[in-house]
């Protein structure tokens, strides 16, 4: 039996050793400034608004069309006959 590890994620994690930091890619690491993670909120907040209104727009309508169906489907008869017709005699 050997003693390497059966993973071969964890072998190749063992193996790499990543040095010391390279220089020149060293330098190009700037803080992110405060306008940018503005915007990107903004855009985030614009995208999730007009997403919910998509959303809305499309289901409303729907929700009132179905609505209106079941009004006509479950609609009284108007055909039924009245109280005062049922008999035929004039009371005055």
């Amino acid at each position: 039996m050997s003693d390497r590890p059966e993973d071969p994620k964890i072998e190749a994690a063992e193996e790499i050793d990543p040095g010391e930091p390279i220089e020149v890619l060293a330098r190009f690491q700037h803080d992110v400034s405060s306008s940018l993670v503005t915007r990107i909120r903004r855009t985030v907040q614009w995208r999730t608004n007009v997403g919910q209104l998509a959303s809305f727009s499309m289901t409303i309508p729907l929700m009132v069309l179905k609505e209106l169906w079941f009004v006509l489907i479950n609609r009284p008869n108007p055909r039924r006959p009245r109280k005062e017709d049922s008999h035929g005699d004039k009371t005055s």
